[in-house]
């Protein structure tokens, strides 16, 4: 099997497909090599039982140009300077796939952008019992209603408020023209309510666009931007705010566009910054982490986000909007300086500004993020001078103020202990 006629795309000893029916079935590639041995597998299977794919994906001896690779869920595989490989992809709206291959850039005829899903199955909608899912409710009714009055002001005091929990409103966001927050080719999963253990609420507050490192992000519409900066779970990050006062919360970003920098206002479509994986998504692929918070919902403050995917899904995409040269504010200290770094040069060279990316071997190992290190819009516009704005942020850390005081206290001790021994001895 090969495609094209020269397999220069993919190649594969056998593919076979096997279903019982919409909810159970098999597919399985033998021999597989994709872009002329960039990518190997001896086996790929992708098995769905019951419309779930649960644990029912193998991939058999993965190599990356020749150099065997261990698979493990969600990992990022560099394919030259053209593309990556996500191995066990997480589930989205259209299907789920074993492996898959981006193109940062055009390669083997195929334009960049271009996601190619091996070992792909389209999943239907899992339906609801409703006979069932009535007499379940009833019964719990019938449960709460037999308890005793004290038992049920407990339950009350100890009911959880609207907010703690994902929400399961899309209220209108209000105007009539929003655009998709990256531009080019991406996948984006929906994830909103998914566990997280380290946010409020403890749920994912999002979605997740998956594009290659330095692919433009843009303005979902016209309105003002804050909070622009470094902050210890999103990285570099921002808020747009429209109009009617929703807001729009971006992170994991690589760099800024400049006019995020010098800029509080934004039309629908500029670039305010490019894909990236700071943050706590250092160790995860480069993707964009975007929430949307409606007017309506903003008393329950950061746990009223609501699902974008059903917004994401209607909002117009933009394929190639004018994308400035990268820019950021100044490094964030401590251990995380070292992530951000590593993370700028790989953008500079996905932009093409460098000519190459920072070696694997150099990736720093970031255990702690760093507290947050948010900086006002204006406060960047005076400290960028240009492309590269490299430097220590101006302020002072209560660590730096302890040490200046300390420093020359304890100087001063010694120096005059040292005076009163030469006295003592003389």
């Amino acid at each position: 099997v090969a495609y094209p006629a020269n397999g220069s795309i993919v190649s594969a000893s056998s593919i076979g497909m096997h279903a019982a029916n919409c909810a159970n079935g098999r597919v399985e590639l033998h021999s597989v090599s994709l872009f002329r041995d960039a990518l190997t597998a001896r086996r790929i299977e992708l098995t769905v039982r019951r419309g779930v794919v649960a644990k029912g994906v193998r991939i058999d001896a993965l190599a990356v140009a020749g150099k065997p690779t261990a698979v493990r869920p969600g990992r990022s595989l560099k394919l030259g300077k053209w593309g990556y490989a996500m191995t066990l992809p997480q589930q989205d709206g259209s299907g789920t796939g074993a492996l898959s291959v981006h193109l940062n850039r055009a390669h083997a005829g195929l334009p960049a952008g271009a996601v190619l899903r091996v070992s792909f199955a389209r999943l239907a909608p899992r339906k609801v019992d409703a006979p069932k899912a009535a007499r379940v409710a009833h019964q719990a009714r019938r449960r709460v209603q037999a308890k005793p009055e004290k038992k049920m002001a407990k339950h009350h005091r100890n009911r959880k408020r609207l907010g703690d929990d994902p929400l399961t409103v899309t209220p209108p966001l209000g105007l009539d023209h929003y655009v998709f927050p990256v531009a080019g080719g991406s996948n984006y999963i929906d994830t909103y309510g998914g566990f997280r253990g380290d946010v409020p609420g403890n749920w994912h507050h999002g979605d997740d666009i998956f594009a290659a490192i330095g692919t433009p992000v843009v303005a979902a519409s016209d309105g003002t931007l804050n909070r622009v900066g470094w902050q210890r779970l999103g990285g570099w990050r921002l808020w747009v705010r429209d109009g009617m006062r929703n807001q729009f919360y971006y992170a994991h970003l690589s760099g800024y566009s400049r006019l995020a920098l010098h800029s509080k206002h934004v039309k629908a479509g500029d670039v305010i910054g490019f894909i990236g994986n700071t943050g706590d998504a250092f160790t995860t692929s480069p993707h964009l982490h975007f929430e949307i918070h409606p007017h309506q919902l903003l008393r329950l403050k950061y746990n009223g986000a609501v699902n974008p995917t059903r917004y994401l899904d209607a909002w117009q995409h933009l394929v190639r909007p004018h994308a400035p040269a990268p820019a950021h504010p100044p490094f964030p200290h401590g251990a995380v300086r070292a992530e951000a770094r590593f993370v700028w040069r790989e953008l500079l060279a996905a932009r093409g500004v460098i000519p190459h990316a920072p070696r694997t071997s150099e990736r720093p190992h970031v255990r702690v993020p760093h507290a947050d290190y948010a900086f006002p819009a204006r406060r960047i516009a005076a400290a960028a001078s240009g492309v590269h704005v490299v430097g220590s942020a101006s302020g002072l850390r209560p660590l730096d103020v302890l040490l200046g005081i300390m420093a020359p206290a304890i100087l001063f001790a010694a120096a005059l202990i040292l005076r009163l021994r030469r006295r003592t001895s003389a």
